[in-house]
């Protein structure tokens, strides 16, 4: 038997006829997973971009909706009975306080004003911004507290609105003994019930009746309900006085149960940089001891934040229309001026550009790609081919305090 004709094999058209096929079926399954990795990138990022402005918004609103709280009645209701005299600050001479004088006290506890804005250059509505480089400073100018090496960490990225809050939050605890000025200074403040843990070392604290309100440090967490108040810069020898401003009438004791305690929180909210990758995200700082310290990072992802905000003029409790923070104050010549432009604003607009946290894989991703995009009025622009996803989020907020009366 000849084995020779038995033998058969794969011809070299035959190997280049299933290459082809193997490559074929190759490049749809490349083609298939290219588009599944796209589509799972693009699904994640909007997830991830829609999550963020919820907690963003959450957040913000949650503290701006207090903004003017001082217990049963609000800064405009105290400022209209003693007009640039109706708080106590622990943190001013006696001379300054007995005037009025509270540009004299602390930037971040200038609890008179309780809501404080700085427009971005260029962010009002008809600007524009590039989030991918965006650049300018802010209109006011920035305190200097919240600058430089004590100031805001990590620090405010441009063209991005600042947002100040100065606000009673709404945990409170019912004064347990008088506080009797006219009698005798008072070292320390007692609350209840005794197991209370509202009371933390170094917080700012602030006293609210109905007829005024005061604004102090602890130097002590309480034990059994009661907590030292700080001195030194807390001016605590001449803080309670028994006169209230310099036409102010004479100031009523702080009388148990009729006064709440509340935390006094100084707040700022801003865009900036995170350390780690460099992604801009939404940071809130908290003034206590004194500093700033390192704010703490909220929701990632944030390119910008533009703010607008209602300003109630006649105080009928509606809102006339809507400004950019530095037309809030345009005009004003004074620290006082200033103040009451602040207290007339009685609801905020608020606007977020939140982007992927990573590439969505496509080009078109970019936010001008189909079209400008805009938020509250402002149009965002990003690098060409930059493949991040991103979405403008708007919002209204009241100021609960400062509507119908209130």
């Amino acid at each position: 038997m000849n084995l020779r004709h038995t033998q058969s094999g794969v011809t070299l058209v035959e190997l280049m006829i299933a290459a082809a096929l193997s490559a074929f079926l190759l490049l749809g399954l490349i083609q298939v997973f290219g588009a599944s990795r796209l589509a799972y990138q693009t699904t994640t990022g909007l997830a991830r971009v829609q999550e963020g402005s919820r907690f963003a918004t959450d957040f913000l609103q949650r503290d701006i909706r207090m903004a003017g709280h001082m217990g049963c009645s609000n800064d405009r209701a105290r400022n209209a009975r003693q007009p640039n005299a109706f708080i106590d600050s622990f943190f001013l001479s006696n001379a300054n306080r007995d005037a009025g004088n509270y540009a004299a006290a602390p930037f971040p506890l200038r609890f008179d004003v309780p809501i404080q804005g700085y427009e971005a250059a260029g962010t009002g509505r008809g600007g524009a911004v590039n989030v991918s480089a965006p650049t300018g400073g802010w209109t006011p100018a920035l305190d200097a507290s919240l600058t430089g090496g004590s100031g805001l960490s990590p620090a405010p990225r441009p063209g991005s609105d600042i947002l100040v809050l100065r606000i009673f939050t709404g945990e409170a605890a019912p004064l347990a003994a008088d506080i009797r000025p006219a009698i005798t200074q008072p070292g320390a403040v007692s609350i209840a019930p005794a197991s209370n843990a509202l009371i933390e070392a170094g917080r700012y604290y602030g006293l609210a009746s109905c007829d005024r309100a005061a604004i102090l440090q602890a130097s002590t967490a309480a034990a059994g309900g009661v907590f030292s108040v700080a001195v030194g810069g807390s001016n605590l020898a001449t803080g309670f006085n028994t006169s209230q401003g310099g036409n102010g009438p004479p100031v009523s004791d702080f009388t148990a149960n009729t006064t709440q305690v509340f935390r006094a929180d100084a707040f700022v909210y801003y865009v900036g940089l995170r350390g780690a990758d460099g992604m801009p995200s939404l940071f809130r700082a908290r003034f206590a001891n004194g500093l700033w310290g390192a704010s703490e990072e909220l929701v990632e992802g944030v390119d910008t934040m533009q703010l607008m905000y209602g300003r109630d003029t006649d105080g009928n409790g509606a809102v006339e229309g809507y400004v950019r923070a530095d037309e809030v104050v345009a005009g004003a010549t004074t620290y006082n001026d200033i103040a009451n432009r602040w207290r007339q604003v009685a609801s905020v607009e608020l606007g977020l550009v939140l982007r992927s946290p990573e590439r969505a894989g496509s080009p078109d991703r970019n936010v001008g790609a189909n079209g400008a995009a805009q938020v509250i009025g402002v149009t965002v622009n990003s690098d060409a081919n930059e493949a991040i996803l991103r979405h403008p989020y708007e919002t209204t907020i009241a100021l609960r305090n400062r509507l119908f009366g209130n």
